[in-house]
């Protein structure tokens, strides 16, 4: 198989449900998903194929089984397939594996202090894809799922930075667009949400039904029209995430993941809310082409204030900062609860302790979960 349309790393629950979404939209024809465990690959790929036919597609859904962290490997793939965009979804820990694994009040802890400390984990399979495709002759635009806010920013320092992130900013979009239609009984269509805000911001009114410690800007207009007075914006939010809280959420953020791939492959300047846009932190509204990624600007929000707002976000998720040549700096709180609960230093990892980092990160949560 070669010159698919897309390439998704990572058979788990955002990548696969990825893949399925793919398979039956008209503009995919070929369709590969890769995975270190080559059996569920395999299924998800047969699953979606099974689907597409169902719609009448017929769709070209091919699956690897490949260890995502072997550059050789990984680099060997990407120059057979010759994708049009990479869908990167693959990461070693999930924030599902934890939650159901992890005594409750260590989970509680987890995210109170910040997942940004297990970044390292989220980071690594990211940049080997990373690598491999800027070992291509041919740019190809690459798409992030995990906790691209942050990922994002080490990734530009590093190598070509990815297009644009999904999920987090764009569900809480997606959440304020849908919510305010309902009320106003008005199409979804009609209704353009603009928010800045980190994915901490998601992970709190998730929890709580507040953004707590993060802070956040959201305007909505109808029709062209600001209707932001209208509503209490947190209000709305905090009653969407009571609606979705019993159920897994892993399809919406695939979604996410669908229209910045459909986006990219119809080359239309596409509206929507990107997660670590141009190595930047946090989300931001932006319009996506095949090759480039453009911030569209928030009425009343000056961009410094943009950037505080999303750097903020940062330090309630656990990071500091990101420094120039991409090394993460966990904050006192997060560096401590990792080091209580998992015995692994993130005070600082560099781009080159990465992957010592993810793979201690690793063995510590399976231990962790298995005590």
């Amino acid at each position: 198989m070669s010159g698919c349309d897309v390439l998704v790393t990572g058979a788990g629950a955002v990548g696969g449900h990825a893949v399925e979404f793919l398979a039956r939209r008209p503009e995919i024809r070929r369709l590969a998903v890769a995975d270190i465990r080559a059996d569920l690959a395999g299924g998800i790929a047969w699953r979606a194929r099974l689907g597409a036919l169902q719609e009448d597609r017929n769709v070209s859904v091919e699956a690897f089984g490949v260890d995502l962290s072997d550059p050789e490997a990984t680099a060997a793939l990407v120059r057979r397939l010759r994708p049009r965009v990479v869908l990167h979804a693959a990461t070693l820990l999930t924030v599902p594996e934890m939650a159901r694994g992890l005594k409750p009040e260590d989970f509680a802890r987890v995210r109170a202090d910040g997942m940004g400390g297990f970044l390292a984990a989220h980071i690594l399979l990211a940049k080997t894809v990373q690598a491999a495709l800027d070992g291509l002759e041919a740019k190809v635009p690459m798409v992030t799922a995990p906790f691209p806010d942050f990922t994002n920013q080490v990734l530009a320092r590093i190598g070509t930075a990815p297009i644009t992130g999904i999920g987090n900013v764009d569900n809480i979009a997606c959440e304020i667009q849908a919510i305010v239609a309902e009320k106003m009984a008005v199409s979804s269509r009609d209704v353009m949400p603009m928010i800045v805000a980190h994915h901490s911001v998601g992970e709190w009114f998730q929890r709580s039904g507040s953004a707590g410690e993060a802070p956040w800007f959201a305007r909505v207009f109808v029709d062209g029209r600001d209707v932001s007075g209208n509503f209490d914006l947190a209000a709305l939010m905090a009653e969407s995430a009571a609606r979705i809280r019993p159920v897994p959420q892993e399809q919406r953020t695939a979604a996410s993941g669908v229209k910045a791939v459909l986006a990219v492959l119809r080359d239309e300047g596409r509206y929507l809310h990107s997660a670590g846009p141009l190595g930047r932190a946090g989300g931001w509204p932006a319009r996506l082409w095949a090759d480039r990624l453009e911030l569209v600007d928030v009425p009343g929000l000056d961009p410094a204030k943009a950037h505080a707002i999303n750097e903020a976000g940062q330090r309630a998720g656990g990071i500091e900062a990101v420094e120039a040549d991409g090394t993460l700096v966990a904050t006192a709180r997060c560096r401590e609860m990792m080091r209580d609960l998992f015995g692994v230093d993130v005070a600082r990892v560099t781009p080159a302790g990465i992957e010592g980092t993810a793979r201690a990160l690793r063995a510590a949560l399976s231990r962790r979960i298995a005590a």
